[in-house]
């Protein structure tokens, strides 16, 4: 399992610097201080795959919409389409939605330390999910925080979080990626991402994956990884995620702005009350 941590840290080591914008989130797990810019829209379509010893659990879709409100303020709504398999039986249903805010009170992209604090709210699925076991029943309530120190073409990021569960036992939460551009439309990614919960053992996930730049809206995500640990009864084996991100209108560049208000080169000013 060292072995596999080593090699999946050094699979997202970037090679080189760029001026390309690196970003957290989606296709990982593990989250970071970034926000989609004053008036942008960052837009998940994905589909993910989690496979265990004697089940399968299939998000198809899941949709993740994000919107910028200022520099440094995030809105989130996430909600998928469940598919769950075990023994032949299928069942589908409607997951568990989320929204979220996220607020970057250090920093920006590109800026040696940014740091967000990320609170989510999860509701319960849909009875009929529930009872399908595709879905949880009641609320969950996610309260991360988020890091990222750059130094030259070197960006580590870092999430820690507690999970407060309505009808279960809270969990610890955390993660540490990596990320960067072997060239500047490819962007290589490496996450160890890891969960406590009381009465279970320590579930430790290793994520490697991709984020080809398609258009200037357009960017494909990819991950693949591997679990151990988990629920003794039927632990996670294999993760997939597979999907694409609509940047609306487009990629917002944090750059700073002139001492008079000019503009920079990268730099879109917005209407939108920045934060």
């Amino acid at each position: 399992m060292r072995k596999l941590i080593c090699i999946a840290l050094l699979a997202g080591t970037p090679f080189c610097a760029t001026d390309a914008r690196a970003q957290g989130g989606p296709p990982l797990i593990t989250d970071d201080p970034d926000t989609p810019g004053p008036g942008y829209w960052e837009i998940n379509l994905s589909t993910f795959l989690e496979k265990h010893a004697h089940s399968h659990l299939l998000e198809l879709p899941r949709l993740d919409a994000n919107y910028g409100v200022g520099r440094r303020i995030q809105l989130k709504f996430e909600m998928p389409w469940m598919r769950g398999g075990e023994d032949g039986d299928v069942r589908t249903g409607a997951g568990n939605a989320v929204v979220g805010v996220k607020y970057r009170f250090i920093g920006q992209e590109g800026q040696a330390i940014a740091w967000s604090v990320y609170p989510q709210l999860e509701f319960g699925a849909p009875q009929g999910s529930v009872e399908k076991g595709i879905a949880d029943a009641g609320r969950q309530f996610f309260m991360p925080t988020e890091i990222t120190i750059e130094k030259g073409p070197v960006e580590i990021n870092g999430e820690v979080g507690r999970r407060f569960v309505q009808d279960g036992v809270d969990a610890w939460e955390y993660g540490v990626s990596t990320e960067g551009h072997v060239v500047p439309r490819l962007e290589l990614l490496a996450e160890v991402h890891g969960e406590r919960q009381a009465g279970i053992p320590h579930e430790i996930i290793v994520n490697v994956g991709a984020r080809p730049k398609l258009t200037k809206q357009l960017i494909l995500l990819l991950a693949a990884g591997r679990a151990t640990g988990g629920d003794p009864a039927d632990p996670p084996h294999f993760l997939l995620f597979a999907g694409l991100q609509f940047n609306l209108p487009g990629l917002y560049t944090f750059k700073q702005v002139g001492s008079r208000g000019s503009r920079v080169p990268g730099f879109r000013r917005s209407r939108v009350p920045e934060f």
